[in-house]
């Protein structure tokens, strides 16, 4: 990623034009407008420097290394393969196939809605199931 000083700062300064007149229409006073750009433009120079020094390589490796800090489980196998703690696998081995089903499209991101409408589950089914899981796992956590 380059980093375009004077198209960065164009864009700065026409946020800030929009920002401190909306400020003025609100009757905010112009001693505090100019505190306020005078703090932005230093996070503007702090950002300006980063970006400076920041090379495609070091933008690379950063990606990777996130990419490879958190893996995603693609499969219930994959999820209980990815378990390292024996008590634990034993609880979620313990638990029946919806409910490992409901766990991996939820550390998907997907809301109780929206599995319940792939699953065919009612939500308050969902919300039991979860439940039920977070406190076996809290029991074990505590013991």
């Amino acid at each position: 990623m380059i980093f375009h000083k004077a198209s960065e700062e164009r864009k700065w300064k026409q946020w800030k034009e929009q920002e401190e007149r909306i400020l003025r229409e609100s009757g905010v006073s112009e001693g505090v407008i100019q505190r306020l750009r005078e703090l932005d433009w230093q996070d503007f120079n702090t950002e300006r420097r980063y970006w400076e020094h920041f090379s495609p390589n070091q933008e690379e490796l950063y990606t990777k290394e996130l990419e490879e800090q958190s893996p995603v489980a693609l499969t219930i196998q994959q999820l209980l393969d990815s378990v390292e703690n024996e008590q634990l696998l034993q609880i979620l081995l313990e638990s029946d196939k919806k409910t490992l089903q409901i766990l991996l499209l939820k550390m998907w991101g997907f809301s109780i809605r929206e599995i319940a409408e792939q699953t065919g589950i009612p939500e308050k089914t969902i919300y039991t199931r979860m439940d039920r899981l977070k406190k076996k796992i809290k029991k074990f956590l505590k013991g």
